[in-house]
């Protein structure tokens, strides 16, 4: 989101992306990024080392330690550019590698969002969230032809952690199904979920264990309503300003939930238990109707 913004108000501007190998392939599938930089966390010290050659092949306009750690405060102390920008917060001692440091959201704690939005004023801007972020897939009818002319309903029942899963996605689709006849229902996972049950059914798709990252931002975008635990699926759901609602558990929605909090699109359900089992299928039923 922060590096849509960024090219929202800097259109011609070149944008690198230093992200670790497990998730470039999101990265790199992103309109916004023009260059990934690849970090292999288990690359050991050379590997590190040839990373920091890389860094330096470049002179940059501005540098943003985002995620403020050692290791990223040497990637910046390596970078060349007159502009390098840090976070009050920073751990480790990354900060001293900064030049130029961002003041934080007045709340105790903000929304993650909200504190990468801060990046902004240091680059002369406001700190608002920009358009939606655009990303190239392939088409849905390329890997699941038979969704190419409807925009089903989106689950995604995987997180990571058994606390962060809500139980009654199965009970939620059958209600869909039920009650919603013009409505489909499509289940994506990176792992396979079976539910024989619910495979007999019409207008039920599992997609889970069959997609690649890609496929599956696909699946995000031609949805209709998204519905996810607290995992990364759900933050590209929002990213692409689509309609999603967001299941909490133990981790709290106000730093880490579907963003803008107070965007009606987004719905953000959590209990105060903070167990998932709590969050009734009911609850989840009536968000999904109020965005069809």
């Amino acid at each position: 989101m922060l590096t849509q913004t960024i090219r929202d108000h800097f259109p011609d501007v070149e944008i690198d992306f230093l992200v670790r190998d497990r998730f470039a392939a999101i990265v790199e599938r992103c309109e916004t990024v023009d260059n990934l930089i690849p970090f292999n966390r288990k690359g050991g010290p050379l590997g590190f080392w040839r990373l920091l050659k890389e860094i330096r092949k470049k002179e940059y306009d501005a540098v943003l330690d985002i995620q403020a750690q050692f290791r990223t405060g040497l990637m910046i102390a390596a970078a060349k550019s007159k502009l390098k920008i840090g976070r009050a917060d920073a751990r480790e001692g990354s900060g001293v590698f900064c030049n130029k440091i961002i003041e934080l959201p007045e709340k105790q704690e903000p929304h993650q969002v909200d504190l990468f939005l801060q990046f902004l004023p240091a680059l002369g801007k406001p700190a608002v969230l920009g358009s939606a972020v655009d990303f190239n897939t392939p088409p849905v009818a390329s890997f699941e032809p038979s969704l190419a002319d409807s925009a089903p309903i989106l689950l995604l029942p995987h997180s990571r952690g058994k606390e962060k899963e809500w139980p009654y996605f199965r009970e939620l689709t059958h209600r869909i199904l039920d009650e919603l006849p013009n409505e489909s229902v499509v289940w994506d996972s990176h792992i396979p979920i079976h539910s024989e049950e619910l495979e007999a059914r019409d207008r039920f798709y599992n997609t889970t264990g069959k997609t690649s990252i890609p496929e599956m931002i696909s699946l995000v975008n031609h949805a209709s309503v998204v519905v996810a635990n607290d995992t990364g699926p759900m933050h590209i759901a929002a990213a692409l300003a689509k309609p999603t609602i967001a299941l909490f558990g133990p981790t709290k929605i106000e730093t880490y939930g579907a963003y803008p909090l107070n965007e009606p699109r987004n719905c953000n359900i959590q209990v105060k238990s903070g167990q998932m089992k709590d969050i009734s299928v009911q609850q989840v039923f009536e968000a999904v109707e109020q965005r069809l």
